[in-house]
């Protein structure tokens, strides 16, 4: 059976981080988002691959070649003008030709093994099947009516209160050839799954609770880590003769760790550091005296954080820096970004709600209390600054020295604090 990955889309809505890469390529514990994708499929199985591109395709082909080095075959199919799921299925159907099924999903779903396999048990060896996932908010996303095992409705973002469960279509599919048909007539992904449905075809469900993440917005990335750290810890321990601290990291005597620590090759940790895990240190990545990183904080290939430092569940994406004294909590940090010392990316509101994204114009919950800041590629932010949670700053923007960032930042924008200078004569 082949396997197809979605991989074609613009990923708006992880602006600025997709400005000058595919979503596929944001960097995740030292891969490639899509690279932890096609790791999972070959584990599975599935060395078959059939990935489906456009927006800046280049990136992708020249990363991931012909699949050799990652034990599987890659294939290419090209979607001129993305209209979607249905389009993309579409435009490889030429590439699946001559099997009788095919297993999909996207580039931006993290989840487990397990999740596919019981995907693929529930299809058996004739029928299609979906993977469902148990959410408190079913309205955002397909939800799906059961009868038994055997889906009978699904119902895209349906009004709230109208659900008719809460499962929802959890991105991993195991199709005939039948839907190729279906959706060139309802230009539809899940109304042609219906389409199938209402003329007979057995469509299962596949009720998994393994953990599964859709990246697809900022948000999600910080989610995705539980279950990137959770495989790469197995991996480590199936090798066996793999450490988790690379035998080339320089790691002082006087450094602090504890927990599920990751260092890589080159990577330098200075005295006094902590280092509390889950914790990730690329390659050549640097931690400064008396820093502190922790819960999920994930510094990748080339980023160094000063003396004193604090980082918490954040994604430091390649070459960027972090000047003593900052803290930065549960944020997401492009590549070559320059936080600056005594830098405050604030992750939690002062009232304790739900923090709030701008995302295409509207406020969208993140359904998260902690969310803090997502910064572009290439741009500073100056000393003592202060970003409140929740903010975008656009790429390559400047924040000069003490500003307090209230709102989101626009692409190539310099914020610049004025001061009014009085100077007078004292009196006794």
């Amino acid at each position: 059976m082949k396997a197809l990955i979605l991989a074609a889309g613009f990923g708006t809505r992880l602006h600025p981080l997709t400005q000058f890469r595919p979503k596929a390529m944001l960097p995740l514990l030292g891969k490639p988002m899509l690279h932890h994708v096609i790791d999972t499929l070959r584990d599975v199985g599935l060395k078959e691959i059939v990935l489906v591109v456009s927006h800046l395709r280049d990136q992708i082909k020249q990363y991931f070649g012909d699949g050799k080095d990652l034990g599987v075959q890659i294939s290419y199919a090209f979607q001129a003008k993305p209209k979607g799921e249905y389009d993309a299925v579409l435009s490889a159907e030429k590439d699946l030709a001559g099997d009788d099924r095919f297993l999909m999903t996207d580039c931006d779903i993290i989840t487990t093994t397990q999740r596919f396999k019981d995907t693929l048990k529930a299809a058996g060896t004739s029928d299609m099947a979906l993977s469902l996932f148990e959410v408190p908010n079913p309205n955002q996303f397909g939800v799906v009516a059961l009868e038994g095992e055997k889906i009978t409705k699904i119902v895209e973002k349906p009004p709230p209160g109208t659900e008719p469960s809460n499962l929802i279509v959890a991105g991993v599919y195991v199709f005939t050839e039948a839907i190729f048909d279906a959706i060139r007539k309802t230009k539809d992904l899940e109304v042609g799954i219906q389409h199938l449905i209402d003329e007979g075809h057995k469509v299962f469900g596949s009720h998994s609770t393994d953990p599964w993440v859709d990246v697809g917005r900022t948000w999600n990335i910080l989610e995705a880590s539980p279950i990137l750290f959770e495989r790469l810890h197995q991996e480590k321990s199936a090798r066996g003769n793999a450490p988790p601290i690379d035998l080339t990291a320089k790691v002082s005597n006087a450094a602090h760790l504890s927990g599920a620590v990751f260092v890589g090759p080159g990577a330098r940790v200075f005295p006094g550091a902590s280092l509390t895990g889950p914790v990730y240190v690329g390659e050549k990545a640097v931690v400064g005296n008396n820093a502190l990183l922790r819960d999920y904080a994930v510094l990748e290939r080339g980023v160094s954080v000063g003396f004193s430092c604090e980082v918490r569940n954040t994604l430091l994406m390649p070459s960027s820096t972090v000047g003593h004294l900052a803290f930065v909590g549960d944020s997401v940090i492009g590549h070559e970004v320059d936080i600056g010392a005594g830098v405050v990316l604030s992750n939690y509101r002062f009232d304790g709600e739900v923090v709030k994204v701008m995302l295409r114009g509207q406020l969208v919950a993140t359904h998260t209390d902690k969310f803090g800041a997502v910064v572009g590629d290439q741009s500073k932010i100056g000393c003592n600054a202060v970003v409140l949670p929740g903010r975008t700053i656009g790429y390559n923007s400047w924040i000069d020295p003490g500003i307090v960032v209230e709102k989101d930042v626009p692409d190539n924008t310099h914020l610049r604090l004025k001061q009014r200078l009085v100077e007078e004569e004292r009196r006794s």
